[in-house]
């Protein structure tokens, strides 16, 4: 027999019991949102991390050390962005010569001449590349074409007067000296090649003149003073 007492104990518990059931689903919910909130954050913070470390460790901007470095980038952006652009490929090689690689240098300027057949530029320069890789007959060629589109240059015969008297071609490299002169009479290595040329001809009062005028637009110019001395 059970008494009114048991009864009401089985009906606190059975009640108790089933709150419990019911608020705890409740607080399970809240705890794993509140759990799944915080994973998310977790998650946008590492990715946020290792974004910036993929940008810095692979993604660095140059680092430009010389005025080299930064020609370099300059004509290599401005290439991109005009692939048809002879001048950004003319400067470009000048890089490439002053960095010794005359052989990319060659290159460029192929390119160059190819979108600007008479760019005085591109030939002056693939004058320079072709004499820098050791094709002096070849850099002659680029050189007479410099000095056909642009005849009121002075280097271009310059280089020619250079190339002639490496080549022992003493009267063709005595013409292209005089020409240079006949454009910038003021050009002291000028008349101390073409004097170092008549010397080499036996032309002894030829070279002590052109030694002289070398000497007068450049007053400290060892080379021209000691071979004056010699001949004198």
């Amino acid at each position: 027999m059970t008494s009114d007492k048991d009864t009401d104990f089985r009906d606190v518990l059975t009640r108790d019991f089933d709150t419990e059931t019911i608020d705890n689903p409740q607080t399970g919910e809240k705890v794993s949102l509140w759990l799944a909130l915080s994973i998310i954050f977790l998650l946008i913070v590492v990715f946020g991390v290792s974004a910036l470390i993929v940008q810095r460790v692979y993604f660095k901007p140059p680092v430009i050390r010389t005025a080299v470095e930064r020609d370099l980038i300059r004509y290599t952006d401005a290439i991109k962005q005009n692939p048809r652009d002879a001048e950004s490929y003319v400067g470009l090689a000048g890089v490439y010569l002053e960095i010794e690689q005359p052989r990319k240098a060659i290159d460029a300027l192929n390119t160059a001449i190819s979108l600007k057949p008479r760019s005085w530029n591109a030939h002056f320069e693939m004058g320079m590349a072709l004499d820098a890789n050791g094709q002096t007959s070849d850099a002659v060629g680029h050189f007479w074409q410099a000095a056909a589109i642009d005849p009121n240059n002075e280097l271009s015969h310059y280089q020619l007067g250079r190339l002639y008297e490496k080549q022992r071609l003493y009267g063709q490299a005595i013409q292209a000296y005089k020409d240079t002169l006949r454009i910038n009479p003021t050009l002291s290595d000028a008349h101390y090649y073409l004097g170092s040329c008549y010397e080499k001809t036996n032309k002894r009062g030829l070279a002590k003149q052109e030694y002289r005028e070398a000497l007068k637009y450049v007053d400290n110019y060892p080379e021209a003073e000691k071979a004056l001395k010699r001949l004198e």
